[in-house]
């Protein structure tokens, strides 16, 4: 069985990773982008979205940003990745949309935002940040339509839901709710983090 996180960076994926990690899975987590370029790659050749990278059981962080482009494989794929890996879950990470943009502001220092201006072709944060909510809100509102009354489904919110929704959704497996813990929690009153 495959586990698929399929929310946005900055929303716990570290934290959820781990947790999965330390209860057996072999987890993978971001991979400097790898993970994302390939899914994109399988996908425009036909194969098979994780093909070369299908080792794994718990898949995190499905992202690439760099100067030129971003690939949100998470979003762009999660439809797929239910159709061809059945029997999968998937877990929708949230949280507070202010926090989280907020924490995508202080990400790197500045530079994921600096790398955005560049994408989008914009110069201020302002509508950075208007595209950022647009893709915030359009894919919660996209996965959870999808999903809806699948129990292959979990909606966790990092900052309301504690270890036991994780536990009870990987049930009949034995996971240890203590090992799931903040890492990298973001300090919204510093510049970075």
């Amino acid at each position: 069985m495959k586990v698929f996180q399929i929310g946005f960076n900055k929303c716990g994926t570290t934290s959820i990773g781990h947790f999965f990690e330390r209860n057996g899975l072999k987890a993978v987590h971001w991979g400097a982008g790898h993970l994302a370029r390939v899914m994109k790659a399988n996908y425009l050749l036909g194969n098979k979205l994780l093909e070369g990278i299908e080792d794994y059981d718990f898949y995190s962080d499905l992202e690439f940003v760099n100067d030129d482009q971003f690939i949100y494989a998470f979003k762009d794929y999660f439809k797929l990745l239910d159709q061809q890996y059945p029997g999968s879950k998937f877990i929708l990470n949230t949280r507070s949309v202010t926090k989280w943009i907020q924490s995508r502001i202080n990400h790197g220092g500045g530079t994921y935002l600096t790398r955005f201006k560049r994408i989008y072709k914009v110069e201020t944060e302002e509508e950075v940040i208007s595209q950022w909510l647009k893709l915030w809100y359009q894919h919660h509102a996209d996965v959870i339509t999808y999903f809806q009354d699948r129990d292959n489904f979990l909606l966790f919110d990092i900052e309301n839901d504690d270890a036991d929704k994780l536990v009870q959704f990987m049930s009949p497996m034995n996971m240890d709710k203590k090992h799931y813990m903040h890492i990298h929690k973001t300090n919204l009153d510093s510049p970075c983090h």
